[in-house]
Formats: C-alpha cells, structure tokens, sequence
C-alpha cells in the first residue's frame, strides 16, 4: 500500500514547516540556518520513532530535512521555491514509507526503491547544496570534503542495513570506503568549472555508480559484465549533463 495516513501526517508536518521556510525572509548566517533545520530535524526524529520505533531508520529523513532548507536558500524564483518544496516532501513521504515498510516487512523491495530513491534525493540535495556553499561563500574545502564523507558514509549505511541488519560490520566497511570515495569525489569537483546543480548531479551519479557496484557485491551477485555496462551507461550520462551545462573558465 502506497498511502499511509500516519505517514502523510508526518510529511504534511514536514511540509508545513518547509513551507515557512521558504516564505520567510532567507539570510545566509548559521543562526538562520539552525532555526530553519531544527524543527525539521525534531520531525523527522519523532516520525521515525513512531513509525518504527527506532531513531536510527531517521537518517534519510534527518539528510532531507538538512539538505531542503539549504539547496531552498540558493533558489530565487518563487514558482521553482515551491516546485521544490514539493519535491522535497514527495521525497519524505518516501523515506518515512520505506523505512516503516521495511520494518514490518524486511523483504519488501517496492520498500526498498522508496528508500533508495528518497536517499539519492537527499543526496543530490546536500551535495549541490554544499557545493553553493562552497562556490558562493568563504566556505573551506576540507570541510566541503568531509560532509561529503558523512553524509555519503551514513546514507550508504542506512540503504545497506536495509538489507542486511546482521552483517554491521561489513555494512560499516561497505559504507566507510562509499565516503572516502565521496570525500575524495568533493575535491576532485571542486575544480570543476560548473555550476552548483551540475556538481551535485555529478557527485550523485558518481556515488550511485560506486553504490550500485559496492551494493551487488555485498550481496555476492556482482559480475564483470553487468558492472562494465552499468559504469558505460552511468559515463555516457555524465557525458551528456557535461555537454549540456554551462561551463564557468576562470583565466
């Protein structure tokens, strides 16, 4: 079942709140930031201790409402505002759906696509999201290169035990190795000559691609053949959002 009424209460609440935040006045300082995400982040803990009786299923929730209020403040048109806002609590809706029906139902695979789905949402959203940070203020690299680390790193972990609770410490080496790819992917874009949206989808495609790889041999089904055709399908798309982006040459 796709609709929930528990679960559409509290996306509605998420909504609601994001909803305030893009009406409000948006001035870059940590102090707006701060009280822009805590009440988000008080939600999404509440939701998934409810729903599922456990904090840690709230870390997709957590990402989404970190990422929201921070790609929101870089977006200027009214209209695209909240074409986002909607986007964003679709998103929640499905992180909040997959992680309750996984719960009662370990091997539900329509689940799981909710989950990965809203998990690459949230991550699309903090990579592009730090990336504006980054091109737009006195941002520093290293701290640019460990968000990407953690916020890579713990969303790996989540979608893996998913899956798997009872192989923690494979998922933690699984998810660890993900975040230093990130980290090490955040640098690398740094010097890339694109805009905040195209490094994001960049390093989204570039994590779902080591993800992807990383997710079949953790559950022992990885082949050669089927990961050379996933890595030329994944190049050939960054090919062509690099062909059609905008590119931005310091001299």
């Amino acid at each position: 079942m796709i609709f929930h009424l528990a679960v559409f209460f509290w996306s509605l609440l998420f909504g609601v709140g994001l909803e305030l935040v893009a009406q409000s006045s948006i001035l870059a300082s940590w102090s707006w930031y701060l009280i822009a995400i805590a009440p988000l982040v008080v939600i999404s803990l509440l939701a998934s201790r409810r729903l599922t009786e456990r904090f840690s299923d709230a870390f997709i929730p957590i990402l989404l409402s970190i990422s929201s209020p921070t790609l929101l403040s870089l977006i200027d048109s009214p209209s695209e505002r909240q074409v986002f806002v909607f986007l964003s609590v679709v998103m929640y809706y499905f992180a909040l759906l997959g992680n309750y029906r996984l719960r009662h139902a370990p091997t539900d695979k329509t689940a799981e696509a909710f989950l990965n789905t809203a998990a690459l949402a949230a991550l699309f959203f903090f990579y592009a999201g730090l990336q504006g940070f980054y091109l737009n203020f006195s941002f520093p690299l290293w701290g640019l290169m460990l968000l990407y680390f953690f916020g890579s790193a713990l969303t790996s972990y989540e979608t893996f035990m998913s899956v798997d609770q009872g192989e923690r410490k494979r998922v933690m080496m699984y998810s660890v190795l993900l975040g230093l790819i990130m980290g090490e992917m955040a640098w690398v874009m740094s010097l890339w000559p694109f805009g905040y949206l195209t490094t994001g989808a960049l390093g989204t495609i570039l994590f779902f691609i080591a993800w992807d790889i990383s997710f079949d041999a953790f559950r022992q089904s990885l082949s050669l053949k089927k990961a050379a055709l996933r890595i030329l399908f994944f190049l050939g798309l960054i090919l062509l959002l690099l062909l059609s982006s905008p590119w931005r040459i310091l001299v």
